[in-house]
């Protein structure tokens, strides 16, 4: 599974609020009729960080590998051009960051 907290386009320290309005902006973005690939995911991550109990849960349990693509989208700033730090994303790599 992707990284919910990017594929919802919200920090590590969001609120309860922040990723309900993340979420319901998703689904006027791809409804299910438009895009249900997208829509699942979207679904999935809003019910992994639903609560501060369930981001908690999911911080300090998950230990599944983060996806290449998540990797790339943390490493990369948004905005032109789009080239990686180095250094930030070695640390990803290693897992330090």
């Amino acid at each position: 599974m992707s990284d919910p907290y990017l594929t919802l386009g919200v920090s590590e320290d969001a609120d309860d609020t922040a990723i309900e309005t993340a979420y319901l902006e998703g689904i006027k973005r791809c409804p299910p009729e438009r895009d249900a690939r997208r829509f699942e995911t979207l679904r999935a991550a809003y019910e992994t960080l639903r609560t501060r109990r369930d981001r908690v849960a999911y911080d300090l349990f998950d230990a599944s590998p983060p996806a290449r693509a998540d990797l790339l989208d943390k490493a990369t700033p948004i905005g032109a051009p789009r080239c990686p730090d180095p250094a930030l994303f070695a640390a990803l790599l290693r897992g330090d960051a």
